[in-house]
């Protein structure tokens, strides 16, 4: 989860085909486990709804069609890159993508302007911003390590 004021994102590790990131509002149903853009595992005989709104559920800011292994959502401070305007732009890690994405949110949270694949070729379990020193962590799983993403 993120938490900023009063807008809450999180990322939802949904079934194959079916990773989201959802804006949480108050009293908004998000559909699972009825509606998904994700397919059951292990059969073809159930379906999810792929619509969320023709069935009263709040639609996903976002799905990776193609699962990544969403773990963690991290807004990138500005004090990170000081030359670039990083409103709103995020990491989000993964587990299956073996990536960092670069995510750009529209200023009330609503849509996502672009997602940018940066391959680690690792898998990343969880991901810090550690204020102090002005990096970031990740917490590798394959094998288990830590790995620093600073700017020179």
């Amino acid at each position: 989860l993120f938490v900023e004021g009063e807008t809450i994102l999180s990322t939802e590790h949904g079934p194959r085909g079916g990773d989201e990131i959802n804006k949480i509002i108050r009293n908004k149903n998000y559909g699972w486990p009825l509606a998904s853009y994700g397919h059951y595992y292990y059969t073809d005989e159930k379906k999810y709804f792929k619509s969320h709104s023709n069935h009263g559920f709040k639609e996903p800011i976002f799905t990776y069609i193609k699962s990544i292994g969403i773990s963690e959502i991290v807004k990138i401070p500005n004090k990170f890159m000081e030359e670039e305007d990083l409103e709103n732009i995020f990491f989000i890690s993964s587990l299956n993508g073996m990536s960092l994405y670069l995510v750009k949110f529209g200023e009330d949270y609503e849509k996502i302007f672009f997602s940018e694949k940066i391959f680690i070729n690792q898998r990343i379990r969880d991901l810090k911003y550690i204020k102090k020193y002005n990096f970031f962590l990740l917490a590798l799983e394959r094998p288990s390590q830590l790995a620093v993403l600073k700017i020179q």
